[in-house]
Formats: C-alpha cells, structure tokens, sequence
C-alpha cells in the first residue's frame, strides 16, 4: 500500500506580474522528497474554475512512498 503526499504550491501574481518561481519550487520539492524516498506521480496546475479564464491559482506535487 502507498502514502501518497499533496504540496501545494503557489503562484504569486499571475499573467501580469511575468515569470514566477513557482515550478522551479515544484522542481525542488521533488528533488528534495526524492532523497526521502518519495517518488512523483504528478504535478498538476490548478486552475480557477470561477474565474470561466482558467487563471492558474497554484500547483500541487503530488507524490507516493
């Protein structure tokens, strides 16, 4: 059986404020968990479903032990 981990990370700013750090944050979290032994299922965006745009509002690391 597997334990599997949910990190959400945020987005800061949206469109208008340009390039954010946020999936280099993902990239790190899965490095990082790695050396803990997790192993990445996926990182899914999650978007504002309200908003009818589709905004990113963060993602979240999805990862099983």
């Amino acid at each position: 059986m597997h334990t599997y981990d949910f990190i959400d990370v945020e987005v800061q700013g949206g469109v208008r404020a340009g390039k954010t750090d946020a999936f280099k944050t993902c990239i790190s979290i899965v490095t990082e968990k790695a050396k803990e032994g997790w192993e990445l299922v996926q990182i899914l965006p999650v978007i504002n479903e309200k908003s009818g745009v589709g905004s990113l509002v963060h993602y979240t690391v999805i990862l099983k032990k």
